[in-house]
């Protein structure tokens, strides 16, 4: 069975294709595009125009991609962008219309839940901890126990969404560390705050541990990361500037306006939950939606 599913971040659009024929997962086919749907967003919460024509084209690219690997299940969604957007549904609907592609706007749990999937399904991964996707727009957190789901957050703290209230240009100060950081501490609800293992969901996670080993995390893995490299990379890249980003090779271009805000973020909650062992891990929520339509399957 071929299968695919495609995440409509709010900075990329994430396409994933694995024949899962087997429990263990061949990769055919996986893109990330700039979309930036949360460009200019914030100012205005609607989807641009120039940002919908990027959406389309993009769309239209992953479905031909699609067709041309025989799909037989695909499952489409929309994130932390699309369900904040004025517009959003009215611009998923002219999607349905002109490419005849269902795109589901998912809650921030929904996405949460999509995530843990995603990594649960991975053979060594964990059986305990807390796992971190730091998105556009937002930010989820997921624990679990016994590889089961105890508690999820889905904060409104994406590094989109933080760039929104920073010059790129300047370099964060103290005082601006703090105060994000009494942001980050208000929308969190979560009671627990010892949880020793952080597992980190794809994304800047992937970038550190490249930064760290010099060469790629491999695919649907999950690597440990050395502490004493990981955390002065993350005071490294939190005062650093835009300039000294640009030109760190390692770095996906796409990375490089927000990494020193999502190395902010993994550092704070590093701090706030006593967290002693981190793993990056290269599946996100896209493996979680190859996930739940693989267990949809099984149980018709």
């Amino acid at each position: 069975m071929i299968v695919a599913g495609i995440d409509l971040g709010t900075n990329t659009f994430d396409l994933l294709i694995v024949d899962a024929s087997t429990s263990d997962w061949k990769m055919l086919h996986q893109e990330k595009q700039w979309v930036g749907l949360g460009v200019d967003f914030y100012e205005t919460s609607c989807i641009s125009d120039r940002a919908k024509t990027a959406a389309m084209s993009c769309l239209t690219q992953f479905l031909n991609t699609c067709r041309s690997f025989h799909v037989d299940c695909l499952k489409a969604v929309g994130t932390s962008a699309l369900r904040d957007a004025l517009n959003g549904t009215e611009f998923v609907k002219s999607l349905r219309d002109e490419l005849n592609v269902p795109v589901e706007i998912i809650t921030g749990e929904r996405e949460a839940e999509l995530v843990f999937l995603g990594l649960n399904s991975l053979s060594n991964f964990p059986c305990n901890g807390l796992i971190m996707d730091v998105g556009g727009g937002s930010t989820e957190l997921i624990t679990f126990q016994d590889r089961s789901i105890k508690g999820l957050n889905s904060l409104n703290i994406g590094v989109t969404r933080l760039l929104a209230q920073t010059d790129i240009n300047r370099v964060l100060t103290i005082k601006d560390v703090a105060a994000f950081e009494r942001l980050f501490n208000a929308e969190l609800n979560d009671s627990e705050r010892h949880i020793p293992i952080l597992v980190g969901s794809a994304g800047p996670f992937e970038t550190f541990y490249h930064l760290i080993n010099k060469v790629s995390l491999p695919f649907r893995s999950c690597f440990q990361l050395p502490m004493d490299k990981l955390l002065p990379l993350l005071d490294q890249l939190i005062y650093s500037t835009y300039q000294q980003r640009l030109t760190m090779d390692s770095v996906p271009e796409l990375r490089k306006k927000y990494l020193h805000l999502a190395a902010l973020q993994i550092k704070w909650v590093i701090q706030t939950f006593s967290i002693n062992q981190v793993f990056a891990s290269s599946a996100g929520l896209s493996d979680g939606l190859i996930s739940a339509q693989i267990l949809s399957e099984k149980s018709n």
